[in-house]
């Protein structure tokens, strides 16, 4: 268990497999450590591509706490403007989430992840996927299980550029 700090070389260039990996994984069970360290790396690159950070849901004690680690990369941008750059934030407002069912950071951790298979399955078929069991009440480890089988390994990537997914 840990907030994963993934740091990228912005000079990177994809792989074979058409990804662009982190240089660097710091994991950290502090998430004020996290936010720290993503936002030297953005300030040291000036580079809104440089951090990344992956909240580990288990760690976050309430959605205030999932929030300020999900969207750091987006708050260093709000104050840190870059021409023609613009990153999306998860709506920090409980209400909002209140409104899906949604009052705990694992139970935010659950629509996001079911929401990036409904996404992926709509890419890969052409439409949303129908009762195929995923529910809120599911595991996540369940939901986990099914994005992993259905995103596409290398060998069914197509395209010159890099890995949508």
């Amino acid at each position: 268990m840990a907030h994963k700090v993934h740091i990228y070389d912005p000079d990177a260039r994809s792989d074979e497999e058409g990804w662009i990996r982190p240089a660097r994984t710091v994991e950290t069970e502090d998430p004020e450590e996290a936010v720290r360290l993503a936002r030297a790396e953005l300030n040291r690159t000036g580079s809104m591509m440089a951090a990344t950070v992956r909240p580990d849901w288990r760690l976050c004690p309430d959605l205030e706490t999932y929030f300020r680690l999900t969207n750091a990369v987006a708050d260093w941008l709000e104050e840190n403007p870059i021409e023609g750059a613009w990153i999306g934030r998860l709506a920090e407002d409980p209400e909002h989430w209140a409104g899906y069912g949604v009052r705990t950071p694992e139970e935010l951790e659950k629509y996001l992840l079911l929401t990036d298979y409904s996404e992926l399955h709509k890419e890969l078929t052409g439409f949303r996927p129908r009762g195929i069991g995923l529910t809120m009440q599911s595991p996540i480890e369940e939901i986990e299980a099914a994005y992993d089988r259905l995103r596409p390994g290398p060998a069914e990537r197509s395209g010159d550029g890099p890995d949508p997914f």
